[in-house]
């Protein structure tokens, strides 16, 4: 939703209409020089009335008056040239001294807001903001002040600032336009019940579709689903073309798990779409969803109702661009429903130049959803090395290649993903990954450092440094490395994991073990190597019960794991359980353990 107010249903301003068209074209061209990015606010600038006829004041103002003109004209420019970039700056500071002397002589509430709106844009929001505060503490209750400094706090995203200064018009005098608002910045803010209690003090029949569709928003944000979706149903049915409360509804009903409901509100929408031109640019043009994006929802849905077909057919009546039937096919390859994502792909390769990306992803359905890796290699010979998909296919090609038991071309395309992408890690990591699996540690090690020489904070490649170093049972700087990990990104699992993990290992500070291995968990729920480390940190703590819920699920999660079954061995035996200890160290040895003496001399037969 928009966060700027309008001032259309302010009282009158003091002073009559006059300055708008220099003031909005020369405060528009400096900030759109200053930040290309800035969207147009909804408000417009003050109009006061003319000026007492005071010979110096007035002279001021129209000296003002032609800074501003001459601003307009050197800020069309100012984003290719420095020069008049640095003279449009000169220009603003110019006109703002010139206010300062017409307020020091006949101070106005829009004299303040003539002066702010020169520095109308991201970069200078906060000295805009300034004087607005200054004027509105010289003119408290000012309308045009108090929304204007409201949206200068809007300009830097701080809703929390924006709510104090509407709040506090309102504690004073009440206005519907500013009460409503207010409730969408508390909804916007995570703030539902003020919303609703700022909401519900607009009498009922003065409640416009804007204040019913905040209250809908705030009743679903306290959970509150049913009584949002009959709001937003009765809303929606009195406003046909209140596109955002089409798009909450249907939100809503994803989110109550009404499918067949949300696929239903999300084609109203696409059909409003299709009739009203209106209602089709709001959609497009960040009214909401674009046209594409609610259809893919769509698809979506449809796919979580089982239902292919459908699914397929609403993405063939899409326009077709390439990003949505990239999206499309994605949501179809997650699904498993390979065939819908190879036909939808198809509509690609209708209108040459086909695109990488249509190779690439026919690639992944040739080997995941065909199981035909060969075919899946020659979609990816046909992604030409000048496309900016050719990385990504060069690795899924080595990955094919050392699948298919085709080493040295595998190894021979690392080297050669190494030359064209110097700047990757992910062709040095390929490699170590080979090396490791090899057990030529040192090799691996090699080519990790000189990776690490020109990224020397690359994370996945430290990470991957130190499983070697821990191999190479050079343990205390692998977990310096690790520390070095989590020191720059606090939520790197892997890192906290391995960090835990040791210290669980080596029976040193256990309770920090624990909490790393548990935040891990978080960051990274479902992942069997961090849930075997809960359980082996809880086993080392002595809380059996918990150690053996939790190597039960990580040995669901992965399967095949030596360690982890030593753990389920290791866990069961001290429990107790002697028949799941046994079948914990069989199937240690069945996956080739590291130490198999270990294994069978904790099993008694050595």
């Amino acid at each position: 939703m928009p966060r700027t107010f309008s001032a259309g249903r302010s009282p009158a301003p003091r002073f009559a209409a006059r300055r708008l068209s220099p003031l909005r074209g020369a405060a528009l061209v400096l900030a759109l020089a200053l930040c290309s990015a800035c969207a147009p606010m909804r408000a417009q600038p003050p109009q006061p009335r003319p000026l007492s006829a005071k010979a110096g004041t007035t002279y001021d103002y129209l000296e003002y008056q032609a800074l501003l003109q001459q601003m307009a004209r050197t800020a069309s420019v100012a984003r290719m040239s420095p020069e008049a970039f640095a003279r449009t700056l000169a220009l603003q500071k110019a006109a703002a001294q010139a206010l300062d002397r017409v307020i020091a002589k006949e101070s106005a509430p829009s004299l303040y807001t003539d002066k702010a709106f020169l520095y109308w844009n991201p970069e200078q929001a906060s000295e805009a903001r300034a004087i607005l505060a200054e004027g509105l503490a010289k003119f408290p209750g000012d309308y045009n002040l108090t929304t204007a400094l409201a949206n200068a706090y809007l300009m830097e995203n701080n809703l929390t600032e924006a709510a104090k200064v509407l709040a506090a018009y309102l504690a004073h005098q009440d206005n519907m336009a500013l009460r409503e608002r207010l409730g969408q910045l508390y909804v916007d803010s995570e703030q539902p019940e003020k919303a609703l209690e700022t909401l519900k003090r607009i009498p009922a029949k003065e409640r416009s579709p804007e204040t019913l569709f905040q209250m809908a928003r705030a009743e679903a944000r306290l959970g509150h689903r049913a009584a949002a979706i009959q709001a937003l149903k009765k809303l929606v049915k009195q406003n046909p073309e209140h596109l955002e409360a089409w798009v909450e509804l249907a939100f809503q009903q994803e989110l109550d798990k009404d499918y067949s409901s949300a696929v239903a509100t999300y084609t109203q929408i696409l059909e409003l779409g299709a009739t009203r031109e209106d209602i089709r640019q709001r959609i497009e043009n960040g009214g909401g969803d674009g046209r594409e994006d609610i259809r893919l929802r769509v698809v979506g849905l449809w796919l979580k109702l089982n239902s292919p077909d459908k699914a397929l057919e609403t993405a063939l009546a899409s326009s077709g661009s390439k990003p949505f039937i990239l999206a499309a096919s994605l949501l179809f390859l997650n699904e498993s429903y390979s065939a819908q994502a190879s036909t939808l792909l198809d509509v690609l390769a209708t209108q040459p130049p086909v695109p990488g990306e249509y190779f690439f992803y026919k690639a992944v359905i040739a080997h995941d959803g065909e199981g035909n890796p060969q075919k899946a290699l020659q979609f990816l010979d046909l992604v030409p090395e000048s496309d900016p998909h050719f990385s990504q296919a060069l690795q899924f090609r080595i990955q094919l290649l050392y699948t298919l038991g085709r080493e040295h071309e595998a190894v021979a395309l690392m080297d050669q993903g190494m030359r064209l992408y110097p700047g990757q890690s992910r062709f040095p990591l390929l490699q170590a990954g080979y090396l490791i699996e090899k057990k030529r540690l040192d090799e691996a090690k090699t080519v990790l450092e000189q990776a690490l020489a020109d990224r020397p904070d690359d994370e996945d490649l430290l990470y991957q440094l130190g499983a070697v170093l821990d191999r190479q049972g050079d343990r205390k700087t692998a977990i310096g490395i690790m520390q070095k990990i989590v020191a720059k990104n606090p939520d790197h699992a892997d890192a906290l994991n391995y960090i835990g993990y040791t210290l669980a290992e080596e029976g040193h500070d256990l309770e920090r073990a624990l909490s790393l291995i548990k935040k891990a968990d978080r960051l990274k729920p479902e992942n069997g190597y961090i849930v075997d480390s809960l359980a082996w940190a809880y086993f080392r703590l002595g809380r059996l019960d918990e150690a053996w819920k939790h190597i039960q699920h990580a040995i669901t999660l992965t399967k095949d794991d030596p360690t982890m079954w030593e753990h389920y061995g290791d866990i069961a035996k001290q429990s107790g359980r002697a028949a799941q200890a046994k079948k914990g160290y069989q199937n240690a040895l069945k996956f080739n353990h590291e130490h198999p003496d270990r294994i069978k001399k904790k099993m008694g037969t050595k």
